[in-house]
């Protein structure tokens, strides 16, 4: 009995983090033209100090040189209300899985999540063809 108790205790221990530390909003969509078959799935969650973190993954992403031979990247931004848009990062993208990658940590409850394919990854503003644009909100924290 009192090692049941004490595997219990453990138990215990190690899940009650795991099931109140963090609320999470998920979106599904599918990219535009001319990333028409894209499809992205994107988490946002909020731990308990409000803390926030962001988890998009893409499948059936066309590689960037195969719709223009100019462009070497997909790249994430975030814009809020009122704000321009500033990078969140570059899609980790397989050429071989034709999937992207992307973690990254916002602030803001609400944005637009815009997703471009552009030619230079240095770029500070989205300057490329925009195949995503999505409006999300975070949980509540």
């Amino acid at each position: 009995m009192k090692r049941r108790s004490r595997s219990l205790l453990i138990l215990t221990m190690f899940a009650l983090p795991l099931l109140g530390g963090c609320k999470k909003q998920k979106y599904e969509f599918d990219t535009k033209s001319p990333a028409h078959a894209g499809q992205a799935e994107l988490v946002l969650a909020v731990d308990k100090t409000g803390n926030g973190t962001i988890k998009l993954e893409f499948t059936h992403l066309a590689p960037p040189e195969r719709i223009d031979s100019s462009f070497r990247s997909y790249v994430v931004w975030a814009q809020s209300d009122g704000k321009d848009p500033h990078k969140l990062g570059i899609l980790e993208y397989s050429e071989k899985k034709r999937t992207g990658t992307l973690d990254a940590t916002f602030s803001d409850d609400r944005m637009k999540i815009i997703v471009t394919l552009e030619k230079d990854t240095s770029v500070n503003m989205p300057v490329g063809t925009r195949v995503l644009e999505q409006e999300v909100t975070a949980p509540k924290g």
